[in-house]
């Protein structure tokens, strides 16, 4: 495998090039009209059909060839938009400024500045190479971006079932290039509100406390891995603060999607920076061994802080505590077989908002009746401390199909090509081929992706030769599939 020693270098490898081209162009979720816009001027370039919708989404035409013009249409699809991820402090705007890329070895990344976005760059990189290749064997394509993916799914589930021509689709969406995707959990976003009242403060020593360091990560792949969540850590430490502070203002995630880094409490007490940092000491001493895989980066710490704001109450201070530490959070159920989780919630966000508190999370289970079940356990909470929910970006699970044709296809070729077993899983997080099985229930679909690591979060990293490998497989496939 070459070795890569400049961002030009990697240019010269079509499907690194139009990964790159996708870094500059700014694709938060709701905002994808740029990237969309971009690939829709790029497709008339090369000569493809292609249409564009009122969400912008994007379908793209592609004649078979070189003896697939004849084979059964083939659907690849990804979606545009990436989660928007940084590291505290990091000056960045999503909105504007291209992705910090960096070549690490054999690894594209950040240096855990921001999200890389190869969650789904990479797959809309792929696609796109295939497009623009005139010397390649495959069957008619019909290429499908979608927006909105990393938020609500509104792009898919608007998205005209029109576009979906043939009963076969790939969905490069996975992020490791071993395994086969055949099924994939279904969820939905909820907001917990609770409102507060305040009181004149008694006490005014002011700190900002705060826990971080933690490794954060995907909400479905990463729930399994013991990585900590910022929020209920510091509603931890808040509890063994309780009765020498109030609280003044709280805050921790950033997405419902992520599982939180960071979390920090507006405090005013009697105590001095010398005691408090004691006790912070002693819990961060706790984290350190309760989370000893990566002890290292864990920090709790204060600092001198100035705010002109009103104490929250005792009692809704002793509610926020309570709430958080019977939240609903982490894994639920793990199907016995395929030994992955079937059920689970993040809780992804709080803060406060007009002295109203906000709990943001995101239930996944590969049954509508699991993700009811957690639903009713969060509305049982509001029902007892007088709050209340709103359910929103609901999406389908994935069932797996024993049958699938496609999927013993692609797992014969790649064994061979790559001398290696591929494995089939069902997946924790959510995918959008849920919402394209209800839009063709006859759709034959699997989930596929060269490795990247770090989802979700500023580690996100791809592994070049594993790009490449994939990328040269994948044609492969597409020439010797029926």
């Amino acid at each position: 495998m070459n070795k890569f020693n400049s961002i030009d270098d990697l240019k010269e490898v079509q499907v690194l090039r139009n990964f790159l081209m996708l870094t500059e162009i700014p694709r938060p979720s709701f905002k994808e009209k740029k990237v969309s816009d971009f690939l829709k001027n790029w497709a008339e370039k090369n000569n493809l059909e292609v249409k564009q919708d009122g969400k912008y989404n994007l379908v793209i035409m592609k004649d078979g060839q070189k003896s697939g013009e004849k084979k059964e249409p083939l659907i690849l699809q990804a979606h545009m938009d990436m989660v928007c991820q940084k590291k505290d402090g990091f000056d960045f705007d999503f909105d504007n400024d291209p992705i910090p890329v960096q070549i690490d070895g054999d690894e594209l990344n950040t240096g855990g500045k921001t999200t890389l976005g190869a969650d789904n760059g990479l797959g809309v990189a792929i696609i796109m190479s295939v497009l623009e290749d005139k010397e390649i064997s495959h069957p008619p394509i019909t290429a499908i971006f979608t927006t909105v993916e990393e938020d609500d799914f509104s792009g898919v589930k608007n998205l005209s079932k029109d576009w979906l021509i043939g009963n076969r689709a790939i969905n490069i969406d996975n992020s490791k290039d071993n395994e086969i995707i055949a099924g994939s959990n279904g969820g939905m976003g909820v907001t917990f509100s609770l409102d507060i009242n305040r009181r004149e403060r008694k006490l005014f020593n002011t700190f900002k406390i705060k826990v971080g360091g933690l490794l954060g990560g995907h909400s479905g792949e990463d729930i399994e891995k013991g990585r900590g969540n910022a929020i209920i850590l510091l509603s931890r430490l808040l509890e063994k603060l309780e009765d020498e502070i109030e609280l003044l203002d709280i805050e921790g995630g950033t997405f419902r999607l992520a599982i939180p880094r960071e979390a920090y409490a507006i405090i005013s007490t009697n105590l001095d920076k010398n005691k408090l940092d004691n006790i912070l000491k002693e819990f961060e001493e706790e984290l350190h061994f309760e989370y000893s895989a990566f002890s290292d980066i864990i920090y709790v710490n204060s600092e001198d802080f100035k705010l002109d704001k009103e104490a929250i109450s005792p009692e809704d201070l002793n509610k926020i505590i309570n709430i958080i530490k019977l939240y609903p959070n982490g894994i639920f159920e793990v199907d016995p077989i395929k030994h992955v989780v079937i059920s689970s919630n993040n809780l992804g966000e709080l803060r406060i908002e007009n002295n109203t508190v906000k709990i943001v999370n995101e239930i996944r289970a590969i049954e509508k009746t699991q993700v009811e079940y957690t639903l009713n356990k969060i509305s049982k909470i509001a029902n007892i401390y007088k709050g209340s929910l709103e359910g929103y970006a609901k999406y389908p699970g994935w069932r797996y199909d024993p049958e699938s044709k496609l999927r013993k296809g692609y797992k014969e070729i790649f064994e061979r090509e790559l001398g290696e077993k591929i494995e089939v899983k069902v997946s924790a997080a959510g995918l959008e081929s849920g919402y394209l099985l209800e839009k063709n229930p006859n759709l034959d679909i699997i989930s596929v992706g060269p490795n990247h690591t770090g989802l979700h979060s500023p580690s996100e990293s791809a592994n070049i030769p594993s790009i490449i490998k994939f990328y040269e497989t994948f044609k492969v496939f597409l020439r010797e599939i029926d």
